[in-house]
């Protein structure tokens, strides 16, 4: 089966590389489509040097990494500087008047955390783990609600209290509080953070889920607003999964494993039956009513459409469900095909009620599209055709070539940035998307031009090797090595047959 992927992976990049020129590619102009017929495949390289050119300057500056380190920013300007109301009110975050309150978000936090975590996985640099390790000490000290359980959501300044009370938190918030933590776990092992991620999952499930709606609901009281607690969203039940239960399941001892391997698919399942389309091969945000779950009568967006495929075929493979990873690849694959804009060589952002698509592009939205294809793509290498183009869009258009980092919103018609969309850093715009999809474009580009993936743990005690595995996939570990570097224990890691 490997020289099968092998040969097939071959044969794509000789095509590719057939057509593609000697020299650079020119940049277009403007409000030219990609001249799709000439781009190659992005190598691991060139994914290492958009990691270490395109977005980690904007995380690795003082700026970036809060007073003290690790309670990071939930907001920077476009340039990165920090926002301040009198001395510099950039207008990026000036004139969204609710992003220049004093709050501060656990969400933001966590995927800030994440990202330095990214950050020491493909460079093996320590100070990056010690930036991780600041988040979680400073989420653990702060973030964590010892009396009640759980996490807060935010830190109000005005206010000086942490928010909101326990009954108006909600499953998707609580799972985004694990992310930097369980990614932390991930790269060390570190005995000390477990308990908290497996308390907060346990908080989770016992106060969230409801049988009579057959999924976790959004609060457990109303807040006063007009939002309904028993909402039935998908957000709440995919993002336990995408936050840390894929990555952390494979990890746990038992009895934990096998328990969170049944509540996987317990919400793989209800994501289907609740909130997927047939009709339309996609999934629903908001499903209180039949209505609510067709295009007929409501939007919806690709990203959280490919996301939940990505990770029902990964609760698949973890817990055994075929059934499940065939669900995914099949229909999957169908979304690719809805989104993809061939004229652009780029993806779409979702469909307006009435089937409208929405041909502007959100960077959380691009980056899932173009995961999936390229994790698929491992399996099924007729997938890989969809990247060369779309990778290269992103580069060209999402990319901030002064600044840094990726602009939040592309005008589909001009491949411009949105003059009013919001500032590249925002508490539910960190670094988490976009490096997650650079650490991914290196590990799969490696696979598919037959090259070895290098990765840096910190095991505090090194785990049985089958237990190492790059991110959500599973490779070879074809050598450990242990290297010094500054007082940290670091574990240079070698894959081979990523899949």
């Amino acid at each position: 089966m490997k020289l099968r992927y092998v040969f097939c992976f071959a044969v794509l990049l000789s095509l590719l590389a057939a057509c593609a020129p000697a020299a650079p590619i020119a940049a277009p102009t403007p409000t030219a489509a990609p001249a799709t017929a000439a781009i190659p495949l992005p190598d691991g390289e060139r994914w290492m040097t958009h990691f270490k050119n395109d977005l980690l300057p904007f995380w690795d500056r003082p700026e970036a990494l809060g007073d003290p380190i690790g309670r990071f920013p939930s907001k920077r300007c476009n340039d990165g500087t920090l926002y301040a109301a009198q001395s510099n009110p950039c207008p990026e975050i000036g004139e969204n008047g609710w992003l220049a309150l004093e709050l501060e978000y656990t969400v933001s936090r966590s995927r800030q955390t994440y990202a330095y975590g990214v950050a020491f996985h493909l460079t093996g640099e320590p100070r990056y783990l010690a930036y991780a390790k600041a988040g979680v000490d400073y989420l653990r000290q702060n973030a964590f609600d010892r009396k009640n359980g759980g996490t807060y959501a935010l830190w109000n300044g005005d206010s000086r209290a942490w928010e909101p009370a326990p009954e108006f938190r909600n499953p998707q918030e609580l799972a985004y509080s694990l992310l930097g933590i369980s990614f932390y776990y991930y790269l060390t092992r570190d005995p000390e953070v477990l308990p908290d991620i497996l308390a907060v999952k346990d908080f989770i499930f016992e106060n969230y889920y409801n049988p009579d709606l057959n999924a976790l609901q959004w609060m457990q009281a109303s807040d006063g607003s007009e939002t309904n607690p028993l909402d039935k969203r998908l957000v709440a039940q995919l993002d336990n999964l995408n936050a840390y239960m894929v990555l952390i399941t494979p990890l746990l001892p038992e009895p934990e494993r096998s328990i969170w391997k049944a509540d996987m698919v317990k919400l793989a399942n209800l994501m289907i039956d609740e909130f997927y389309s047939e009709q339309d091969n996609l999934f629903f945000l908001t499903v209180n009513d039949p209505a609510q779950k067709s295009l007929a009568h409501a939007g919806t967006d690709f990203g959280h459409s490919i996301k939940a495929m990505w990770m029902i075929y990964h609760t698949g493979l973890i817990a055994d469900e075929p059934d499940l990873v065939a669900f995914a690849q099949t229909r999957g694959r169908r979304i690719l095909e809805q989104a993809y804009l061939a004229e652009s060589g780029s993806w779409a952002n979702g469909y307006a009620p009435g089937g409208v698509l929405i041909r502007d592009k959100d960077w959380w939205v691009y980056n899932e599209l173009n995961q999936f294809a390229m994790v698929m793509a491992l399996a099924d290498p007729s997938l890989a055709h969809y990247l060369p183009q779309t990778t290269d869009y992103y580069f060209r258009y999402f990319v901030d070539p002064q600044y840094g980092e990726v602009w939040t919103t592309v005008d589909g018609d001009t491949n411009q940035p949105k003059k009013d969309a919001l500032p590249k850093a925002w508490p539910w715009k960190n670094a988490y998307h976009t490096f997650e999809h650079a650490m991914l474009g290196y590990i799969t580009a490696q696979q598919m031009y037959g090259q070895p993936v290098t990765l840096y743990y910190a095991f505090q005690e090194k785990p049985a090797e089958s237990a190492i595995q790059p991110y959500f996939l599973r490779g070879d570990l074809l050598e450990l090595l242990p290297v010094a570097r500054d007082g940290v224990n670091v574990y240079k890691a070698t894959f081979t047959n990523i899949r």
